[in-house]
């Protein structure tokens, strides 16, 4: 199962509605009706009674709710289960099963671009629901896609620890139950692990953004050891996952825990094997994480100065998932750490070749090709290069200095001069 930072999905299944005893006649009439399947007729009564002066019945507003609930009226459903629970709190375990309409509710304010209003219904899921994980799950997402890593963080932890409470749970329940009912608890278990899995994950996610983006080495990494606690939190939930494996090996390496990194690598395409082999994972998708494995991998050895191997995996990544630029990039790198010079230029001349690469690619792109051209003595194709990547980034003071050392042994004194003066002028000397 591949994960990413993303929500789930809008739709859940209705509940089954079970009929309590009355209270009131109102209430007999909005059953009556709601047995007969006339939802609409059952609203209407409600809105009636409640207008009339029953506002304060928690059992009216409930059974509106499950009307609105049937014909799927996420938005009412929710406002009646919100009346339900601040007249009423005793009823509260009656709502846990119909956590799926604040859910549902927040998902139809985002399909109409009313971020607001999604938040609110999750706030209030989250109230009146408070043993559901999916809120803070999803208000989760929303703050990644605003840009707010440490809210997000927040609300991925908060759906974790409500997770892992969850599941202890149905633990419990699973080993005393009945034979009969396992299966079913089984079914509940399975898709509450794969929540806090998902928690874990992008809990996980953001430690990792959130350490690049530290002012001190401290915090960076005091956020990469908290990737790498609830990252094996998850590995404990599933072993195999490729997506929770790979993200670990990433923050490993980050660390600068190189053999710990190769191991977990190992462990994720063994998790791809075994995800194509048990047939949740298809095809294509066991195809693209296992190219995107072998290209981090590829990289880590060229850290390690691996280079024989570094080529073997970045070769192996691009027959499996084509040629990107971080692919290519990291391939010429390794060529040219080997002194293969030759191989590097054909790899750069790929790269240069790719669409939609950015001015900061192009630029890098011409900068390795310079970098290989000098190594070859081919120092007016050299200078050419690098004249092209300094056209993009004029203000890279160090390749300044490169081009002018490259027009010194060109005899070029006065383009050499400039060159170097331009370099100091951008450190300001």
């Amino acid at each position: 199962m591949s994960l990413s930072i993303r929500s789930l999905s809008a739709a859940a299944a209705l509940a089954v509605l079970a009929f309590a005893a009355c209270s009131t006649p109102a209430v007999t009439g909005v059953k009556v009706h709601m047995q007969n399947g006339e939802y609409l007729d059952a609203i209407h009564l409600a809105d009636s009674v409640i207008a009339a002066g029953e506002s304060q019945n928690a059992e009216l507003w409930m059974w509106r709710g499950k009307a609105q609930g049937n014909i799927r009226d996420w938005t009412g459903a929710s406002e009646s289960f919100q009346h339900v629970s601040q007249l009423d709190p005793a009823m509260a375990p009656q709502l846990e099963e119909y956590w799926f309409v604040f859910y549902n509710a927040a998902a139809v304010s985002l399909d109409s671009g009313d971020v607001a209003s999604a938040r609110s219904y999750l706030e209030a899921g989250r109230e009146v629901v408070p043993g559901r994980p999916e809120f803070d799950q999803m208000l989760g997402d929303l703050a990644v896609q605003e840009g707010d890593y440490e809210t997000a963080l927040d609300h991925f932890k908060a759906s974790a620890d409500i997770s892992r409470e969850y599941v202890a749970s149905l633990g419990g329940m699973l080993e005393s139950a009945p034979a009969d009912q396992k299966p079913a608890i089984e079914e509940v278990l399975a898709n509450a692990e794969s929540t806090f899995l998902l928690s874990l994950y992008n809990a996980g996610m953001i430690h990792k953004a959130l350490a690049g983006m530290s002012d001190t080495e401290e915090a960076s990494a005091a956020h990469l050891d908290g990737a790498v606690e609830v990252l094996q939190e998850a590995v404990g939930i599933d072993p195999t996952n490729a997506d929770v494996l790979n993200l670990l090996a990433q923050v490993y390496l980050l660390r600068g825990s190189y053999d710990e990194a190769m191991s977990v690598f190992d462990d994720a395409l063994a998790g791809v094997d075994a995800g194509l082999a048990e047939g949740w994972l298809a095809p294509e998708d066991a195809q693209a994480i296992r190219g995107e494995i072998m290209l981090t991998r590829g990289a880590a050895l060229l850290e390690m100065e691996r280079y024989d191997e570094a080529v073997t995996e970045l070769e192996a990544a691009r027959e499996v998932n084509g040629p990107s630029y971080v692919l290519l990039g990291n391939l010429a790198q390794a060529y040219i750490m080997q002194e293969e010079y030759d191989s590097a230029m054909t790899v750069l001349d790929e790269a240069a070749g790719l669409p939609d690469l950015t001015d900061e690619e192009r630029a890098n792109t011409l900068y390795m090709k310079f970098a290989a051209l000098n190594q070859l003595e081919r120092d007016e194709e050299a200078a050419s290069a690098l004249e092209a990547a300094l056209e993009i980034n004029p203000d890279n003071a160090d390749w300044w200095e490169y081009l002018a050392s490259t027009y010194s042994r060109l005899n070029r004194r006065s383009d050499a001069i400039e060159a170097m003066e331009h370099a100091q002028q951008l450190r300001g000397e």
